[in-house]
């Protein structure tokens, strides 16, 4: 776990242009360390009830509440432990993403048996401080060397971006979700190409997340045409730079049922995908 704590120093050395979120994403960083120290301490069941909303979605892999994955005794008595390997905010401080390396043992120092990446969303409380809103996580085998902690992504926004003109952004993110539902019935994973933003990430189980774009293709090529779905969350920043959509697709052409949670991020002026995770349902026995 030493590792983990060496991340507040490599926050104020970070290059790039988003340096100047620092001391905002500060106040982020260390509510999921907090939250990743207490799943050491404490367990999985005490740290998600104590760090999600009451009304957070998870994703095991079917999307369901904080309350029904966490809340029945005793809970998981296995070990999780986790560090953020990027983190991203809106301009208006409201919203935040987290996402980094993740690994499972049946017991507190044991083997770890699982290893895998997650994607949480972060939301700003009344009170000012911050919890998660949403957070799901692929498994996938052990990577070759440690992900190394912790950069300020350059894809997080780091200026006010003015907002647009015409429909709110509520509106153009339900408009972009539904269409690219219909392309990807149509042609399937493909369909999400050019939606990606220039430093996206495409998490699917059983491979290290994806961000160069021949892997990326070659992973959408896997998704099956058919699936619809409608978003059964939606959330903007304040802001309008940051958003995060989840849900359930409908069965692809070979019956086969997902989760998905999806980041949006404004670029250039237009929304693009700047995290893709689906998560497919097990085969429904016959």
């Amino acid at each position: 776990m030493s590792k983990v704590w060496s991340v507040l120093a490599c926050l104020f050395v970070s290059a790039g242009p988003a340096c100047a979120q620092a001391p905002a994403l500060e106040l982020v960083l260390r509510a999921e360390l907090a939250f990743a120290r207490l799943a050491d301490e404490k367990g999985i069941r005490t740290a998600f009830l104590t760090w999600l909303t009451e009304d957070a979605s998870v994703f095991s892999p079917r999307m369901t509440s904080r309350k029904e994955q966490h809340g029945p005794e005793p809970g998981d008595p296995g070990h999780l432990v986790w560090y953020p390997e990027a983190m991203g905010l809106a301009a208006a401080g409201d919203l935040a993403w987290s996402f980094g390396p993740w690994t499972y043992a049946v017991k507190k120092g044991g083997p770890a048996l699982v290893h895998g990446h997650f994607l949480s969303v972060w939301r700003k409380q009344a009170d000012g401080g911050w919890k998660a809103v949403a957070d799901i996580g692929v498994p996938h085998p052990a990577p070759e060397r440690p992900v190394e902690p912790f950069a300020i992504w350059d894809a997080a926004p780091a200026v006010k971006t003015a907002p647009s003109k015409g429909p709110d952004a509520t509106s153009i993110l339900q408009r972009k979700e539904a269409d690219l539902a219909s392309a990807w019935a149509a042609k399937g994973g493909l369909a999400l190409l050019p939606e990606l933003a220039k430093a996206a990430r495409v998490l699917r189980p059983r491979r290290m997340p994806l961000r160069e774009l021949a892997d990326i293709q070659k992973a959408l090529e896997a998704d099956r045409p058919g699936p619809r779905w409608e978003p059964a969350r939606l959330q903007v920043a304040a802001s309008g730079d940051l958003a995060w959509t989840c849900g359930e697709s409908s069965p692809d052409d070979r019956g086969a049922t997902a989760s998905f949670l999806r980041i949006w991020a404004l670029e250039g002026g237009a929304w693009k995908v700047l995290f893709d995770v689906r998560l497919p349902h097990p085969a429904t026995p016959k």
